[in-house]
């Protein structure tokens, strides 16, 4: 008896088992169907792209890779028109300059928002980077008089007072070491730049090693989380970020500038001192843009929702114009430095500009081609954001390809900017690429430094001021030259970098004698 029951006991124990099995097969065959559900989504389309994998996608590794080279690899072996998968959300690759031109300008109707992040955060919400539909053309319609050319002549003054600064710590180096790491130093100018012109603030110690207010603004751009899997998850499952907390995301220093301007506009509310800076100017916009109610026109925004908005695009002018504008300045100094006959170029070209206005100023640049082009040709060979996006927001069709609504359009900036097609030889450094008669035998839909259309950069012209004022200001003091320690080639940080990071930016210098 005992030797049956322990047989069915046995029998009893193996069905559980099989049944267990055929249990976890089955929600492990729905689980990956559900995962995969949406893989076949471009190749039932005909259109070609590289082989996702389960719950990644096509975003497996992109955390150790050069995002630069990973883009033009991909748009080499795929063409101009492919398909990619962030988890199992389809995104269309496209440096079809039609297609570019449709979805970033023509039907930008159909693309108004970029990709959706779920943040809880109001402040990150309200951002015109991240706000959507209405929302986003009332705050971008609102902010808008903060940036005319009017503004910026007038902030171009503190901007040349900061380049004097940066002047002054070259002539430093120059004595002292003969080489700099251009990425450390445009960094403290760049935000010296912004705590005048946006924040209406003098920070003394900006580069030095007790710095706390760079170390905090250099770790939102360059986080260790962008070096690990757990940067593809708001790409992958945007709904989880609350779950699993913004603060990894949303990091100590992003708080820390949050706290800064809440802090700052309390000051301000309890003062009746007028300021000349982004902050003043836009809480002055931002106040008085008006709706419709009942035929009358009344403020859009109550008082509360008025200082999240001014926060929200001070962080942002913060964030956008500190690390974006560093990397292009240390690009050009770097490009220059390997390119002696275009830099010396350049010099005289701004040497007969100083004869004129004695100085480096705003009018100096107003008409000075040559300046743009290098500046232009920099931009294209290193663009700062690696990657331009926009949701469809309305089925459409573009040269016989379907996007359904809820797809991302990723334009890869690197691979537009390097196709033999738009720009022969495209690893040569040749400012003019850009003068007047090549711009305009070219399609100006292959260029994006900026974005594109309506939802450009709406700091564009602010940041190129700032560019020429401290290009100018450096290239007439100082010559800038390859030495040891400077790559033949400029290297980026590998990871998932939503803005690209330059390594190694190591070049010599020394202070211009009279020529």
């Amino acid at each position: 008896m005992e030797f049956i029951r322990n047989m069915m006991d046995s029998d009893v124990k193996s069905s559980f088992i099989t049944f267990s099995l055929g249990v976890a097969s089955l929600v492990s065959f729905l689980l990956y169907r559900y995962l995969t559900s949406t893989f076949t989504y471009f190749s039932e389309r005909g259109i070609p792209g590289p082989k996702p994998v389960p719950i990644f996608g096509n975003l497996w590794g992109i955390w150790r890779v050069n995002l630069p080279q990973h883009d033009r690899d991909l748009v080499k072996k795929y063409g101009k028109i492919f398909g990619f998968f962030d988890g199992s959300n389809p995104s269309l690759w496209v440096t079809d300059p039609e297609i570019i031109k449709a979805v970033f300008v023509k039907d930008f109707d159909h693309f108004t928002n970029r990709r959706n992040m779920t943040f809880e955060s109001k402040i990150v919400r309200r951002m015109v980077s991240s706000a959507r539909g209405q929302e986003w053309k009332d705050i971008r319609s609102s902010i808008t008089p903060a940036f005319t050319s009017g503004k910026i002549k007038r902030m171009s003054t503190l901007i040349k007072a900061c380049a004097d600064q940066l002047a002054i710590k070259f002539n430093r180096i120059a004595t002292s070491e003969g080489k700099l790491n251009a990425k450390t130093q445009f960094s403290a100018f760049t935000m010296d730049v912004i705590a005048r012109c946006a924040f209406g603030m003098k920070i003394e110690n900006l580069g030095e090693k007790d710095d706390q207010f760079m170390a905090k603004a250099k770790a939102i751009f360059n986080p260790p989380v962008n070096k690990t899997p757990l940067a593809v998850i708001p790409f992958i499952f945007p709904k989880l970020i609350p779950i699993l907390g913004e603060r990894l995301f949303l990091t100590e220093g992003f708080q820390f500038f949050i706290k800064l301007l809440e802090n700052l506009i309390k000051d301000r509310t309890a003062s009746k001192q007028k300021y000349q800076d982004f902050v003043q100017v836009a809480t002055e916009a931002i106040t008085e843009y008006t709706k419709e109610v009942e035929g009358k026109s009344v403020p859009k925004w109550n008082v509360e929702e008025i200082e999240e908005i001014v926060i929200a695009q001070s962080v942002l002018f913060l964030l956008a114009g500190f690390d974006t504008t560093a990397t292009t300045l240390t690009n050009i100094i770097f490009l220059l430095a390997l390119n002696p006959e275009i830099q010396t170029r350049l010099y005289d070209k701004i040497a007969k500009k100083i004869e004129i206005f004695a100085e480096v100023n705003h009018e100096m640049l107003i008409d000075f081609p040559y300046v743009d082009q290098v500046i232009n040709e920099v931009l294209r060979m290193y663009p700062p954001v690696p990657r331009v996006e926009r949701e469809c927001n309305k089925d459409v069709i573009y040269k016989g390809i379907h996007i359904k609504r809820g797809t991302i359009v990723t334009v890869p900036s690197f691979a537009l900017h390097y196709d033999p097609d738009n720009y022969p030889e495209p690893e040569k450094f040749n400012p003019d690429r850009w003068t007047a008669d090549n711009k305009a035998e070219r399609n100006p839909y292959t260029f994006m430094p900026f974005g594109m259309g309506p939802r450009n950069c709406v700091g564009m012209r602010f940041a190129i001021e700032e560019i020429k004022i401290a290009l100018c200001t450096m290239i007439q003091q100082f010559r800038f030259f390859p030495v040891a320690e400077t790559p033949d080639t400029m290297q980026f940080e590998k990871g998932f970098m939503q803005v690209t990071q330059p390594v190694n930016a190591i070049v010599g210098i020394e202070r211009r004698t009279a020529e």
